[in-house]
């Protein structure tokens, strides 16, 4: 399922369009892939934590990192525990929730834009853990993270 045409574009609109915040400061999927996906962020003023010297935000930071968490997850279940059809694997998305977010602050948020990527390390039935990175257009590592996702309603 994580392959398919229709579930991808439904994973992009989702994530594009329809989570308010992820809109909002315009992250857009870069790639789909079961074992890394990778989610794009290009910087804008309005994103700017240390407006003096250019840098992203920290809040941003975490919470595109925390947003690759969750498609990482939601495409690893779409491997692994295929649902019957593309509107059915999307609403996994709504049936899960960060318990615990660790983010390390390796570089100032310098860059033209910004590629997080993340790593599903152990999907349980009810959590998930997940390594997370976020690079500058440069590849110099921003930030790392470490996630915990709490699975509501697997079985």
């Amino acid at each position: 399922m994580s392959q398919n045409p229709e579930f991808q574009s439904l994973l992009k609109q989702v994530v594009e369009q329809a989570i308010p915040f992820c809109k909002l400061i315009g992250l857009q999927v870069r790639s789909f892939t079961s074992d890394r996906p990778e989610l794009r962020l290009a910087m804008r003023d309005d994103l700017l934590g240390n407006f003096a010297q250019g840098m992203l935000h920290g809040g941003v930071i975490a919470s595109v990192l925390d947003s690759v968490a969750g498609v990482a997850i939601l495409l690893k279940l779409a491997q692994t525990q295929p649902r019957e059809d593309a509107h059915a694997q999307i609403r996994e998305f709504g049936l899960m929730s960060t318990i615990d977010l660790r983010i390390d602050y390796l570089k100032p948020g310098k860059g033209r834009a910004f590629i997080a990527s993340a790593e599903v390390t152990r999907l349980g039935k009810r959590v998930a853990n997940v390594l997370m990175e976020l690079r500058n257009e440069e590849g110099e590592r921003i930030a790392t993270g470490a996630a915990a996702f709490m699975l509501h309603g697997r079985a």
